[in-house]
């Protein structure tokens, strides 16, 4: 089942692989494209950002290094917001921009460390699998003449490798720390 806090990320890939009209796709099934592509993100430590205010340093923003964050439904399973001593930092203390992966509090943090669980979705790849979904789909279509008419309807899967191509350049290059267990 779909969870709630991914409608925007869902909506989103939906426009970015021509699915918003009638959808190519069920809720359940754009959700399993972007899960392939999720990172889930544990103890990241977020940069601030200090500025000035009224002759004052202040630090009410946060950033991951992630961006495209699930958005969280009320709970902190999917996304949780703490300080160092790992208490729970309240949503009503600050406000998630979850496309960009910024934290903006109302309150000067006065610089302290926070930290983010959360999970993250390589939305370029996601639409590169949409679209290399869609050629496959296509694949049996045909070009053909009838009475000196030209019917072109390979093109579309021409378009459709034209456009997951695309998206396969826009991704993000990915680095793994790999560490050997058998080495103290």
């Amino acid at each position: 089942m779909a969870r709630t806090g991914m409608a925007n990320l869902t909506a989103r890939w939906r426009r970015m692989v021509d699915d918003t009209g009638t959808a190519v796709w069920t809720a359940d099934e754009a959700q399993q494209i972007l899960d392939a592509h999720r990172t889930d993100v544990w103890d990241e430590t977020l940069n601030v950002t200090a500025i000035m205010e009224t002759g004052s340093t202040v630090y009410k923003t946060y950033h991951s290094k992630f961006d495209n964050l699930e958005e969280t439904t009320g709970g902190t399973t999917i996304f949780r917001l703490y300080d160092s001593g790992g208490t729970a930092i309240g949503t009503a203390l600050y406000t998630p921009d979850y496309e960009r992966g910024v934290i903006q509090f109302a309150a000067d943090q006065a610089g302290s460390t926070r930290y983010l669980d959360a999970r993250a979705y390589d939305l370029t790849a996601a639409a590169a699998d949409g679209w290399t979904e869609r050629m496959a789909k296509v694949s049996g279509w045909y070009s053909f003449q009838s009475e000196g008419k030209g019917f072109n309807r390979s093109d579309y899967f021409k378009h459709c490798k034209s456009m997951a191509d695309y998206y396969s350049g826009q991704s993000p290059m990915t680095v793994t720390l790999l560490k050997r267990s058998d080495i103290p």
